[in-house]
């Protein structure tokens, strides 16, 4: 059983799609970890949850989150966390949340409201981990563009390691020296295909330990819908099997950088983690 711990289910378009979708990825023997961008599209997906049940056919592990390009304004961003807040019990799987410092996302998001609402919802986090065993720790997927050492720095500020609480940064793109410093913090690392296609990733991804490394596919990169000439099995086939084979590849490739037994260690980790078994 391979997983994705950062899928984002709810671009598929429909609740016929993501059955049909949930189906073929079944048949791959692959798992997702629904990502969401706001803690409002975390409350909408889950509630389809009873329409997306099939018998034989494991739904996604939802993630509740806020990522920093839907921070629209200070009012809004409210708003979301009292959602956030209402429903952070509900889940231990947290993302895509995170900093986003380009200067593009800053326009809309300036830095200062960026760090208000990670902190918050960090804190939320930790207040809820606090009540949880240690065999179910809540998993953070992060995002983190141009601002891998402010994560750092406000996690560890706020003890979230030392809570029952493991961080994974999604598609790595700091410096070396920030990725010393998320290591030496107990933070993991969620491998994309994009990352061996630079020197650097390569040395990333053997610079991490191999314990602390889960496969990522980031897909879709938009909404999917179902077009006039193609048939929802069609659409749904097609989309399970990119899935299937960003998740093989990346395994494959990991495998050759960084020895036999990196498949053991990215399936302890994914059963450590999110309780999801190998076949």
């Amino acid at each position: 059983m391979l997983l994705d711990s950062h899928y984002h289910f709810d671009f598929l378009q429909g609740t016929e799609l993501r059955r049909a979708f949930l189906r073929e990825i079944a048949a791959r023997e692959v798992r997702i970890v629904a990502q969401t961008l706001t803690p409002s599209s975390f409350v909408e997906l889950v509630r389809s949850a009873d329409e997306l049940a099939m018998d034989d056919v494991p739904l996604p592990d939802w993630s509740l989150g806020f990522h920093p390009w839907r921070i629209a304004s200070r009012e809004q961003a409210e708003a979301e966390l009292q959602v956030f807040a209402a429903a952070v019990e509900s889940t231990r799987f947290i993302g895509e949340i995170g900093l986003d410092f380009v200067p593009k996302r800053l326009e809309q998001a300036p830095r200062e409201l960026q760090l208000w609402v990670l902190r918050r919802v960090l804190e939320l986090v930790v207040d809820a981990a606090a009540s949880t065993s240690r065999d179910e720790p809540y998993v953070l997927s992060l995002h983190a563009v141009r601002s891998a050492g402010a994560v750092v720095e406000l996690l560890e500020e706020l003890r979230v390691c030392e809570a029952n609480v493991v961080p994974v940064f999604h598609r790595f793109t700091g410096t070396s020296d920030e990725l010393t410093a998320l290591i030496r913090l107990g933070g993991s690392i969620s491998v994309h295909p994009q990352m061996f296609e630079t020197k650097r990733g390569r040395h990333y991804v053997q610079q991490v330990p191999a314990e602390r490394l889960l496969l990522e596919s980031d897909l879709p990169v938009g909404p999917v819908y179902v077009d006039a000439d193609a048939e929802l099995s069609e659409t749904a086939a097609a989309a399970a099997q990119e899935l299937a084979d960003a998740l093989s590849s990346t395994l494959d490739t990991l495998t050759a950088l960084c020895g036999d037994t990196v498949a053991a260690d990215v399936a302890t980790t994914s059963q450590r983690l999110y309780a999801v078994s190998p076949c």
